[in-house]
């Protein structure tokens, strides 16, 4: 669920328009709201309910950890790219205001037509095939069941990158010295004046062969790179409780944030 904020951290909330008259319970029913975004097809992203005199908010697409946006469920659910998931976290910040400021989903739904700008439509959750197809697909977008393909991984793992290094302050001066278009390197980043990481994805490594793929890249290092260049590897079907430090000069972990950051740390 969105986070539950006081009223002076939340945005300025849009002006609502009345709630239609009370028709029986039907201002209780939940509600489905869809988000098209530039270029894409609209794809439910949150629902909300009323419950006593407040209207609730939950979306799972902008999970955030000690500060870190995962990118990866809304890339699930807007294959698209992840190009637009600023816009779309400043669209749930509205979104997020408005249900703070009403009492009826149906004041929501006024709220998203009077405003077409932040791209929501709202839709009636009645059990019908297409409200169930909505509704599961904004689940399956939470469950990291079915891989993302290696191009969508690349740029999760590069903005999850981007996020830990302005949040993290051990790592405030480290910065992003070059991306890599080609291959399984993702991006060298420059950690301190004696200190440089390659990124690399393992798209499609297990946890058994993990071993074996840390000592050829401890070969790759000696033999390719000069001493104070380090490797980070990255799979994302690791199932681990934190990175492993496999040699002096390589690491691998999976695309937890936490993990990622405690890496890029050590």
């Amino acid at each position: 669920m969105l986070r539950d904020a006081s009223r002076q951290d939340l945005p300025v909330a849009p002006r609502l328009a009345p709630a239609a008259p009370r028709q029986g319970p039907a201002g209780h029913h939940l509600k489905l709201v869809q988000y098209l975004p530039a270029g894409g097809q609209a794809h439910v992203c949150a629902a909300i309910w009323r419950e006593g005199e407040h209207v609730h908010l939950t979306s799972p697409l902008l999970r955030r950890r000690h500060g870190v946006r995962d990118p990866r469920s809304y890339v699930r659910q807007f294959p698209e790219g992840i190009g637009s998931i600023d816009a779309f976290e400043d669209t749930m910040g509205w979104l997020d205001a408005a249900c703070y400021a009403a009492s009826d989903p149906r004041e929501i739904a006024a709220a998203c037509q009077q405003h077409p700008e932040w791209q929501l439509r709202c839709i009636r959750y009645d059990g019908g095939d297409a409200a169930l197809l909505g509704l599961a697909g904004l689940i399956r977008a939470t469950e990291n069941v079915d891989p993302l393909p290696a191009p969508i991984l690349r740029e999760c793992l590069l903005e999850l990158i981007r996020q830990i290094l302005r949040s993290d302050p051990a790592l405030e001066r480290a910065q992003i010295e070059t991306t890599c278009q080609e291959g399984d390197d993702v991006a060298i980043l420059e950690v301190g004046s004696e200190r440089a990481v390659l990124v690399t994805l393992l798209h499609d490594v297990v946890s058994t062969d993990a071993v074996r793929q840390g000592q050829l890249a401890h070969q790759r290092m000696t033999d390719q790179f000069k001493g104070w260049v380090q490797c980070l590897l990255v799979a994302p079907n690791l199932q681990i409780e934190r990175p492993m430090f496999l040699t002096a000069r390589v690491a691998i972990t999976d695309m937890d944030a936490d993990h990622l950051r405690a890496a890029l740390v050590q």
